[in-house]
């Protein structure tokens, strides 16, 4: 008995096929507004980038069942890039995660039975 292929899955590939070949010729070098990267090499006077100091604070006891909120800021003339948190155990949740001015908050919420812990750091660049 012969087998027959369905139109359908034909025409399927048919497009795949047209599609492959359309976007094989749609390279960068075909689009004005694209511009490929080229060989640069690096130099011995490049600036290098601002400094990203990283900071802790300190560690804030979270009781069972209750959401607590530890805070770290950035030293004076630097403001956070970013930020976030650590905790004791797998079962303490934050629930928050954000920069406030100079510093960065993290909220926690301990479903642990027993006190836990949890501590910010945020990441801190001059202007």
């Amino acid at each position: 008995m012969r087998r027959r292929t369905p139109i359908l899955a034909m025409t399927a590939l048919a497009a795949l096929a047209v599609g492959t070949v359309a976007a094989a010729a749609d390279g960068p070098e075909d689009k004005p507004g694209i511009v490929a990267p080229s060989k640069q090499k690096a130099t011995k006077n490049a600036e290098p980038l601002a400094a990203h100091g990283q900071f802790f604070g300190d560690f804030v006891t979270v009781e069972p069942n209750t959401n607590r909120a530890a805070t770290v800021t950035c030293p004076t003339g630097q403001v956070p890039t970013g930020g976030g948190g650590t905790t004791s155990a797998i079962r303490v949740f934050f629930t928050d995660s954000f920069a406030s001015g100079r510093s960065w908050v993290v909220r926690g919420t301990n479903t642990n039975s027993v006190n836990e812990s949890i501590r910010a750091f945020v990441v801190c660049t001059t202007p």
